[in-house]
């Protein structure tokens, strides 16, 4: 029995693969501890893992509201400077809570492998130091990152055209405009004790033993140049929910002519305006549509307007039962719900602007399982005309459905189970 650390943000939409994952491991007989947040303990707990805490410093705070004046840029630069932010408080500002958390962890608490998700940069000094290590494999819970050849900068948001070289405009991504982010990361590294990083932010996983890509190959771009150490597991969605409790309209589901869910996720949902209240004003003359809200219940929403007869608004329902009624899924680009959508081979539509979720955006669109409305806060034309296009044109969900019988076939506990094999195998700790 292999006694395994996963290191996980605190952020929802990377925990519950991570429990998820983590339950897979006890089941397949090993231990299982998970550093993540005190916020966090009871969940941890109750998927029958052990929590160690992380330091508060390390959490992550939801975005604000952009402000108005923002919304008058174009778009590529109003993504810049979200993104740019998004870098700094998802990625750099927790580093150094993390780096301690996990450091006084393994001087407490030897482990024979880590299993970090792709927020977690708290393992890079790990990574760069030369002291002897457990090996560490990094989850991607987000689309894929990495530097290519044959793929734009990541965060632009770009989708690749075949036969160009795409290194130089990488090289002036990372050095010219970015040159403030890599910046801010080696002054958090030194703050951890670590030395500068040799890499741009988003190539950080690739000094991982290894990448455990939580996606299948279809709906990433294809790249000449991956790295060995790259893999493609699948993604790790919930089987289901024997305990769901019914809202009371839950039978209208079975009768309605097309089902459209509408969600702006788990963290990005403060302000239900940005796509929740456009979509709900854009359909609520659709006499053939019920529409399903999930809000995500976080403290202060508030709907922009009132409910149309049409929809049905809760704070949350399991995807397990409600993706097989969906007919068209409107998001702003969590990646683990497209995929649970496209799971069911429910073509999606998306209107995502921070770096990733922009970059899922380009993805549903480049692989024709839906539609890119390449802003975080379209016009309810927009939105109207793309629900329309959606469910007239049938590509979209015959390319929905070949993701997920993909998707379907992949084997990701497995698999992870396997690698973890593997690493352990040569680490001699």
């Amino acid at each position: 029995m292999a006694h395994y650390l996963i290191a996980v943000s605190p952020l929802d939409g990377h925990l519950m693969p991570m429990l998820e994952i983590g339950a897979g491991l006890q089941a397949n007989g090993h231990a299982v501890t998970v550093l993540t947040d005190t916020a966090h303990a009871d969940r941890v707990g109750r998927a029958g893992l052990t929590f160690a805490q992380l330091d508060d410093d390390a959490r992550v705070a939801p975005p604000a509201p952009a402000p108005a004046w923002t919304r008058h840029l174009p778009v590529e630069v109003r993504r810049f400077l979200l993104g740019r932010a998004e870098l700094t408080s998802m990625f750099i500002k927790p580093l150094g809570a993390q780096a301690d958390s996990l450091r006084d962890l393994l001087s407490a608490q030897p482990v024979d492998a880590i299993l970090a998700d792709m927020a977690f940069t708290g393992v890079l000094p790990l990574l760069l130091g030369e002291a002897p290590r457990p090996p560490v494999l990094v989850c991607g819970v987000g689309p894929l990152t990495l530097s290519s050849i044959d793929t734009p900068p990541f965060g632009m948001a770009w989708q690749p055209q075949p036969g160009l070289d795409y290194r130089q405009m990488t090289t002036v991504a990372h050095r010219v405009i970015m040159r403030g982010t890599q910046r801010r990361l080696n002054r958090a590294l030194r703050r951890a004790g670590s030395v500068p990083a040799p890499m741009f932010l988003s190539d950080w996983p690739e000094h991982a033993d290894a990448l455990l890509q939580l996606s299948v190959p279809g709906f990433e771009y294809p790249r000449s140049d991956l790295p060995a150490t790259v893999q493609f597991v699948g993604p790790v969605l919930p089987a289901g929910s024997a305990d769901f409790d019914p809202p009371d309209w839950w039978d209208e589901v079975a009768g309605a002519k097309a089902v459209i869910h509408v969600t702006q996720g788990t963290f990005d949902n403060t302000d239900l305006s940005q796509l929740i209240g456009p979509t709900l004003t854009a359909l609520a003359d659709r006499d053939d549509c019920l529409v399903i809200v999930t809000t995500g219940g976080r403290a202060g929403q508030a709907l922009p307007q009132p409910i149309p007869a049409n929809a049905r608004v809760v704070d949350w329902l399991p995807y397990a039962v409600l993706m097989p009624c969906v007919d068209v899924m409107i998001t702003n680009g969590g990646y683990g719900g497209v995929q649970y959508a496209l799971r069911d081979g429910v073509p999606v539509i998306v209107a995502g602007e921070t770096s990733d979720k922009a970059e899922v955006a380009a993805r549903v669109d480049y692989s024709g399982a839906g539609i890119d409305l390449g802003t975080a806060t379209p016009t309810e034309d927009a939105i109207r005309a793309a629900v329309a296009d959606v469910i007239t044109e049938p590509g979209y969900r015959e390319s929905a459905q070949r993701l997920g019988d993909e998707i379907r076939t992949a084997t990701p506990i497995s698999d992870i189970c396997a690698a973890l094999d593997k690493h352990c195998a040569t680490w001699t700790g």
